[in-house]
C-alpha cells in the first residue's frame, strides 16, 4: 500500500489534478485507488458514486474536489491561532475527525494506492511542521510506503503567478518591482527548501519526487504528468482532465490590483468578472512578454535563490533542477505599466455602463485619463 502526498506547489496545476481525481472516484475505487473524502458531503458523494446514483455537476463542490485542501486548512486552523478556514470550505469537522475518516477508508477498503493532493499542505513546513508527522501518524498510520510529490516553478515565474492569484482573491499587493516591499524572500513561493525539507525530516522513509514545472507542461500538464510519471496503474475509463484556475492576462492583473485598492469589494469583484469576459477579445501582451519584477527585484531574487537551487539540484539528482535558471535574471520585453497602458487604450467607460455598480465606469474613466506608463 502506497500513499502519494502531492503537496503542490501553488499555481502548478493542482486544481486540475484535484478535479480529475474527484471526478473519477468510482473508476479509481474499482482500480484500488482512493482519493479520500474528509467530511460528510464527500462521504455522501462517495456512496452515491459507488451506487451509480451520483449527480456530477460541471464543477464539483469544493469540499469534494479539494478535500485535502479542506483538511490542511482545518489542521492549521486547529493549531495556529492566526489561521482560519476560508469561508468556501464550510461545515468542516475537527481535523482529527477528518484524518480518522481517511484512516477508516484505508482500513475498510484496503486500497493499493492513496492519493492526497493539497497545495495547502505546502504551508506545513513553513508554518507548523508537526502537522506533517501528525498527518503521518493519524491519517496514514497503516500505510507502508509514502511518496512525497512536489512540482516547482522557477521562482520568478512562481512569484508572478502568485501575485496574479492574490489579485484574483481581491487583494492589492505591493508591485513585485519593489524589491523591498513587494518581494518577500521568506515566502514559501521562494523558500522551496523550507517547504520540502521538513517533510523529509518528519517522514524520512518517504520517496521524494520533485518535478520542474516546465517538464510538467511538456508532458501536457499536471494531470498528464502525474498519470505518466507516478507509477500508479490508473484505469483506462477515466473522465478527461479539465483545465481550471486559468490565469488572467498580465495587464488585467495590473488593472484589477489598482481596482481592488480603491473600489468597494462588490464593485471590484464585478469588474473582475467583466474583465474575465472581455480579456479574450482584447489585443494584450502575453504572460511570457510582460515584466512584473524589474531588474532590481530579479537580481535580489537570484542571489537569494542560488543556495536553494543548489540544494534542490542535489536532492533531485540533477545537475540543475531548473535547466533555465539563468533566465531568472533576464527581464521580459514589455514593462508592466506599458502593458497596462495598452489595455487601458482598448477600454472605453461605455463598456461598463451596464455594470451593476456605477463606480466601475467612473474608475475606468479617471484611471485612463490619469495613468502614465
Amino acid at each position: 500500500m502506497r500513499a502519494y502526498c502531492h503537496i503542490g506547489h501553488h499555481k502548478t496545476g493542482t486544481t486540475s489534478l484535484q478535479d480529475f481525481l474527484s471526478s473519477n472516484v468510482p473508476q479509481l475505487l474499482r482500480a484500488g485507488i482512493i482519493y479520500p473524502w474528509v467530511e460528510t458531503q464527500g462521504a455522501a458523494f462517495a456512496v452515491a458514486s459507488a451506487a451509480g446514483r451520483a449527480k456530477i455537476p460541471d464543477v464539483l463542490p469544493i469540499n469534494i474536489r479539494e478535500a485535502q485542501n479542506a483538511l490542511a486548512f482545518r489542521m492549521l486552523a486547529d493549531t495556529v491561532p492566526a489561521w482560519e478556514v476560508p469561508g468556501y470550505h464550510a461545515d468542516l469537522p475537527h481535523s482529527r475527525q477528518m484524518m480518522l475518516a481517511i484512516r477508516n477508508q484505508i482500513e475498510q477498503i484496503a486500497p493499493d494506492t492513496i492519493v492526497l493532493c493539497s497545495e495547502v499542505m505546502s504551508h506545513f513546513g513553513k508554518v507548523r511542521q508537526d502537522q506533517i508527522s501528525r498527518l503521518r501518524k493519524v491519517a496514514l498510520e497503516d500505510v507502508e510506503d509514502i511518496t512525497l510529490w512536489c512540482t516547482l516553478r522557477r521562482p520568478d515565474e512562481q512569484l508572478t503567478s502568485w501575485h496574479a492569484q492574490q489579485v484574483r482573491f481581491g487583494m492589492s499587493p505591493e508591485p513585485l518591482s519593489d524589491p523591498e516591499k513587494g518581494l518577500n524572500l521568506k515566502w514559501l513561493h521562494v523558500d522551496y527548501r523550507g517547504v520540502i525539507a521538513p517533510w523529509i525530516e518528519h517522514i524520512p522513509e518517504a520517496e521524494v519526487k520533485l518535478r520542474p514545472y516546465r517538464e510538467v507542461m511538456a508532458q501536457g500538464g499536471s494531470v498528464e504528468d502525474f498519470v505518466k510519471n507516478s507509477g500508479i496503474a490508473f484505469p483506462k475509463d477515466m473522465q478527461p482532465a479539465r483545465r481550471l484556475n486559468v490565469s488572467l492576462p498580465p495587464a488585467v492583473v495590473s488593472l484589477l490590483r489598482e481596482a481592488n485598492a480603491v473600489l468597494p469589494k462588490p464593485a471590484a469583484n464585478e469588474l473582475s468578472g467583466i474583465m474575465s469576459l472581455l480579456g479574450p477579445g482584447l489585443d494584450l501582451a502575453s504572460a511570457k512578454e510582460v515584466e512584473f519584477l524589474g531588474q532590481a527585484s530579479r537580481d535580489r531574487l537570484a542571489a537569494h535563490f542560488t543556495p536553494i537551487h543548489e540544494w534542490l539540484s542535489e536532492l533531485s539528482g540533477r545537475d540543475r533542477f531548473f535547466d533555465d535558471i539563468e533566465e531568472m535574471r533576464a527581464c521580459r520585453p514589455v514593462p508592466e505599466r506599458v502593458a497596462l497602458r495598452q489595455l487601458l487604450d482598448q477600454l472605453s467607460p461605455e463598456l461598463f455602463q451596464l455594470a451593476k455598480h456605477s463606480e466601475i465606469a467612473g474608475f475606468i474613466r479617471s484611471f485612463r485619463e490619469d495613468f502614465r506608463p
